[in-house]
């Protein structure tokens, strides 16, 4: 110690290391004071409601103030996250398509004349129902059902054929009437193309028109409210309905101004043309009953073993059913197939051609054909007629706009109005040309910055994901490598395709599209139509995995084919089993934990329960997802070191912080009708979304220092992964 006293200069160097060791120690954390890292720390303090116990209920802590700092816009029943994200994207491609510009592709100044088009209500009511009509005889129907002249009308006498009309319906607008069919990747073999038959599915082709709220109506399946409506409702609601699609009838009986129908007094009119909305009511609620019985339970029942028919095997099933009901066979399928393909440039081989057909499909199409084989033709077409015209009249003027709109509040009461026609116009050309509207908001520093960077981030949760299965004790060796080739291979499609912007490529992709400003209808049939054709196009050609959304949905999504992490899918996306029994055996047994755990979730505004069996799969993917993430991030700061903090949030640490931006996803605010509405989904309400995953998660715990026993660290926890 002397010694060092005798030299002031290495005892000045001795006091300036010291200083700059415990500088180190208090050194201020590195923020991150870029556009988005702000907008960021605001919008999390902004939501949070820092007096709640996180320990306690996490979703008031983080999200306890979302709902005062975005407010529900009137013309949404429930306002969140995702929404308050899309309604800013659906307002940027409203701004674009809105304004005149040049030196752009051609499919992009065709998305903004189809914005045009639809913003252009003028034209619209002038226009008035003409082209419906023009659509209807294209198809070989009338302006008006002939059912509204049935006064002393001979049914014996009217011949009308319902099976070329539906095929005209499905290659002209793609729209499924009595008959359902799609062309979807083999499960079982994921690179090849199978034909698929049964009830219908595309049941309304166009945009869907926002009549209200954010229910989007059309009456096309009226069954959609029944869920909804309360006892001794449905009688009235039936009412409204009848009194509605008479409404539309007369409304076209007047627009074309049939010679017959002068010679009817308008008292029969009326009469006639109310018999034909009640008939349409009956033979629709009898065709209802068909469909309603061909359900599966679940995800399992959907990829389970599809037989395959024959055309001719297909024929002589229904036939004997429609000969045991005492009616007439008639040939339907091969003529049905024939009239589809008939537009592209595929021939299809009726020996070799099997078609995918599940057995409740099956039990439709039989039933289906005995029905309408003992039904007057001037019903079907009455059938047909209204089920096209109600899509597509939605679409032209002011006056059935407001038809529209008057008969669902009448069944919906109290209502929110419905969004502006501008959003309503930005959201249909987005549906239909995607692709173009997302070439204006996407930049070459997306390609150049961002995507790199969730490609990073991807990478690190796919080892993540891999490191966790290496953990499960309850998988054996064998599946844990399958599992592992089947991560290696997953695919990942980021933000746009990486050929938006290379010239000539949008070109290519809209080949075919003609858009004209006048024709708002027409341009939504033409894209419609060549979307069809190609579709066709493709049966021979193989699967290339392309993109399943449009770059402008703010969401994630996985394709079960496509290579998702499935026990019913191996790595290839094919329906075969690739578990070992004894791992399904451990891994049913496990899921029962969460089925119970879900169950005991109590939504005291509808006094119900949450159905865990029901939304079991998105609950083990929240799980799942959660904890896969965490890890992700873990293997980063381990090899890049730590994050900027985010203003405002120094004092949390890294953990904290990936809790907390988990959480706010889940933010929103719900009425009564909405949490009816996510009852009824695959997925828990939000609120237990921000909680049910992190309270079986013990790092969540261990972030905030929850006590044992409290509400987020619980004593009993649910983990596969």
């Amino acid at each position: 110690m002397e010694a060092i006293y005798e030299n002031p200069g290495t005892l000045l160097l001795l006091v300036q290391e010291q200083l700059d060791i415990k500088q180190k120690r208090h050194k201020p954390p590195r923020l991150c004071e870029s556009k988005e890292c702000l907008r960021s720390a605001a919008n999390l303090a902004l939501s949070m409601d820092p007096t709640a116990d996180p320990c306690e209920d996490f979703y008031q802590y983080v999200c306890g103030n979302w709902a005062a700092d975005h407010p529900r816009p009137d013309a949404y029943r429930s306002y969140d996250w995702f929404r308050d994200k899309q309604t800013k994207v659906y307002s940027a491609v409203r701004d674009f398509l809105a304004t005149n510009s040049s030196q752009q592709p051609k499919p992009v100044q065709q998305a903004k004349n189809m914005y045009a088009a639809c913003m252009d209500t003028e034209t619209l009511d002038k226009r008035g129902l003409k082209p419906v009509i023009r659509v209807l005889a294209s198809l070989n129907l009338p302006p008006y059902p002939t059912f509204v002249n049935a006064t002393d009308f001979d049914y014996s006498t009217y011949s009308f054929n319902w099976l070329e009309a539906v095929i005209q319906v499905k290659i002209q607008l793609g729209m499924d009437v009595l008959i359902g069919f799609d062309i979807f990747t083999d499960p079982k073999n994921s690179s090849v193309y199978r034909l698929v038959m049964g009830s219908p599915e595309t049941t309304n082709p166009f945009p869907r028109e926002e009549i209200s709220s954010d229910d989007i109506f059309i009456f096309n399946n009226e069954h959609y409210f029944e869920s909804n409506e309360k006892a001794g409702e449905e009688e009235k609601s039936t009412q409204i309905y009848k009194i509605f699609y008479a409404e539309l009838i007369k409304l076209f009986v007047i627009e074309s101004g049939g010679s017959d129908i002068t010679k009817i007094s308008e008292t029969i009119l009326d009469q006639n043309i109310f018999l034909s909305s009640d008939e349409y009511w009956t033979i629709n609620e009898n065709l209802y009953e068909l469909e309603s019985d061909n359900s599966t339970d679940s995800d399992e029942d959907l990829f389970a073993n599809i037989p395959e028919y024959t055309v001719e095997e297909i024929q002589a099933h229904t036939d004997s059913i429609v000969e045991s009901n005492n009616a007439t066979a008639s040939p339907v399928w091969k003529r049905y197939l024939e009239g589809i393909f008939n537009i592209s440039n595929v021939e299809l081989d009726f020996e070799n051609d099997r078609i995918l057909i599940s057995d409740a499909d099956l039990r439709y199409m039989s039933l289906m054909t005995a029905f309408v084989a003992k039904t007057p033709p001037v019903v079907m077409e009455l059938y047909i007629w209204i089920k096209v015209m109600e899509v597509m009249s939605v679409h032209t003027t002011s006056e059935v706009r407001a038809l529209f709109q008057r008969s669902y509040d009448a069944v919906k009461p109290h209502r929110r109005p419905p969004s502006p026609r501008s959003l309503q116009c930005a959201s249909a050309v987005n549906d239909m040309m995607g692709m173009a509207v997302s070439y204006a908001i996407a930049d070459q520093s997306f390609y150049n910055v961002t995507k790199p960077k969730i490609k990073t981030m991807l990478n690190e949760m796919k080892n993540a994901l891999a490191h966790l299965v290496g953990q499960a004790r309850w998988m054996d060796d064998d599946t844990k490598v399958e599992t592992y080739q089947k991560i290696i291979q997953m695919k990942t499609l980021i933000g746009f395709p990486d050929w938006l912007l290379d010239e000539g490529k949008l070109e290519q992709y809209y080949e075919g599209v003609e858009i004209t400003l006048d024709k708002h209808l027409e341009n939504m049939i033409n894209i419609i139509q060549v979307k069809i054709k190609k579709g066709l196009n493709r049966f021979r050609d193989g699967n290339n995995f392309t993109w399943a959304t449009d770059p402008t949905e703010v969401n994630a999504y996985h394709t079960f084919q496509e290579n998702t992490i499935s026990r019913q899918f191996d790595k290839s996306g094919n329906l075969i089993p690739w578990w070992s029994n004894a791992t399904v055996t451990a891994f049913v047994n496990m899921t029962q934990c969460f089925v119970d755990q879900y169950n005991e979730y109590y939504i005291p505004e509808l006094d119900e329960h949450v159905d865990g069996k029901k939304t079991l799969g998105e609950n083990i993917a929240d799980n799942g997802g959660v904890r896969e993430a965490l890890a992700a991030l873990k293997q980063h700061l381990r090899k890049h070191g730590p994050e900027q903090k985010l203003p405002g949030f120094e004092h949390m640490s890294a953990e904290q912080l990936f809790f907390l931006s988990y959480g706010n996803l889940w933010c929103g605010v719900s009425t009564k009708d909405s949490l009816e509405a996510e009852l009824s989904d695959e997925h828990s309400p939000q609120a237990l979304r921000a909680r049910g995953a992190l309270q079986n998660n013990a790092e969540f715990a261990q972030a905030w220092r929850c006590k044992p026993g409290s509400a987020m660290n619980p004593k009993k926890r649910c983990i596969i992964f």
